[in-house]
């Protein structure tokens, strides 16, 4: 979430800076400091427009960003019911691929999440996720896989034991309607977010003791500070 947060700040700034280009640009016309011509008013009209273009891309980036902030929240707010024998961390960045909203740790394994707000019918048909029938424009468990080899990468340095990490993408909507239970795409768990904390509790991806929990989770502390 704080990837996003940041993110957004920085595309506010930028919106503003465009806005102050494009207000500039009508107090002080471009076209009358190129002397006035009919070919100095074409080259302005087309900075305007560019410049119109690049607003409308931003501030739609800000809309799906904040939509995504949105979403974290609500998986936050739902991973605080799993029990106290969990870890939670959130914002987990290592490297270029490894950036994963939530990485939990506890007896039942090691987990990696990936939080998406789309909202529709959500299914797996023939391996692939679908929303409404159609495959989503980004690769989302391929996206979730990367973000896990590269942990996976981290702890293999820092930890002896061999480590089954488990991607899952949670989809955060309410207006998402999963219709899986419990399922996968390619080994990678599907689910709403109300089924997030049954999913981590009941399903055991690798026993781990107490000492082996907190040994891990200091792992990926410390990979994220060195990153």
């Amino acid at each position: 979430m704080a990837h996003n947060e940041k993110q957004i700040g920085k595309n506010i700034g930028k919106a503003a800076f465009i806005v102050v280009l494009i207000g500039a640009s009508i107090v002080e016309p471009l076209y009358v400091l190129l002397g006035g011509s009919g070919a100095a008013l074409a080259v302005h009209v087309i900075i305007i427009g560019i410049l119109l273009k690049l607003l409308l891309n931003v501030v739609r980036d800000i809309r799906v960003r904040m939509q995504g902030a949105g979403g974290e929240m609500v998986v936050r707010t739902v991973l605080r019911g799993l029990d106290h024998r969990f870890r939670v961390l959130g914002s987990v960045v290592i490297g270029n691929k490894g950036d994963m909203d939530f990485v939990v740790v506890g007896p039942t394994g090691t987990w990696v999440i990936e939080v998406k707000s789309h909202r529709g019918r959500i299914k797996i048909e023939g391996g692939r996720l679908l929303r409404d029938g159609k495959p989503f424009d980004k690769n989302f468990i391929r996206q979730v896989w990367g973000a896990t080899y590269a942990l996976k990468d981290a702890l293999k340095r820092r930890i002896p034991k061999t480590l089954h990490i488990q991607p899952v993408v949670v989809f955060s909507s309410p207006h998402a309607k999963t219709g899986i239970e419990l399922n996968k795409a390619e080994d990678a768990y599907v689910v709403g977010v109300d089924q997030l904390v049954r999913l981590i509790e009941r399903q055991e991806v690798q026993q781990l003791t107490t000492d082996e929990v907190e040994r891990i989770t200091d792992a990926i502390r410390t990979a994220v500070r060195e990153n």
